[in-house]
């Protein structure tokens, strides 16, 4: 069960999540920024799930789990710094916008092709289990993402060995350029 307190900080973090969505995406609109992709409409699932975890416990994210990033404790300039590639930027301009990861909070940095952090998180999880180390990996996508051959590998690898990993499916339809009508030939992404 959540406490009050608990509760509140979640809805607290997400509403953070919403207002700065309106400003980055405003600024990348405005040509200000190269690169910004929404949460909206997808913060409680964000959120949610990064507050189930212990924070040693690793993520993979996506683009669209923001509200995870706050969650684990990064703030607004950490991001903003990001996203501009400034002096303050903890990657030194070495990432795109929305590249985010820290060490030191357990986020494994944010990769541009679609997929590829799902084999990683069920590698992340194997390692985390040969060392015997009571952690889990959780990895975002989007179903559209979900047909990438990188999806059922990951699936298939974490299955075979027994890694703990968290396959978290964003089914928002947002899918790039294929509708999901046209993807799966069964009952959509989860089967």
């Amino acid at each position: 069960e959540l406490t009050r307190e608990e509760a509140l900080a979640m809805m607290i973090t997400m509403v953070r999540v919403q207002e700065f969505d309106k400003i980055f995406l405003e600024s990348q609109r405005q040509g200000r920024i190269p690169f910004y992709l929404t949460s909206r409409g997808e913060e409680a699932a964000s959120v949610g799930s990064a507050a189930a975890l212990h924070p040693t416990d690793w993520m993979l994210p996506q683009y669209r789990e923001m509200g995870a990033m706050f969650w684990r404790g990064f703030s607004f300039s950490d991001v903003a710094n990001q996203l501009v590639a400034n002096g303050a930027d903890s990657a030194h301009g070495r990432q795109l916008g929305m590249h985010l990861g820290s060490r030191a909070k357990h986020v494994v940095s944010i990769s541009s092709p679609l997929g590829t952090q799902c084999p990683q998180a069920a590698g992340v999880a194997y390692a985390m289990k040969q060392m015997a180390r009571k952690q889990v990996a959780i990895t975002y996508f989007g179903e559209g993402c979900a047909s990438e051959g990188d999806i059922p590998s990951a699936l298939n690898i974490a299955a075979v060995h027994g890694c703990p990993t968290i396959f978290f499916c964003r089914n928002n339809g947002y899918a790039i350029s294929t509708g999901v009508g046209e993807q799966y030939a069964g009952d959509g992404v989860a089967p």
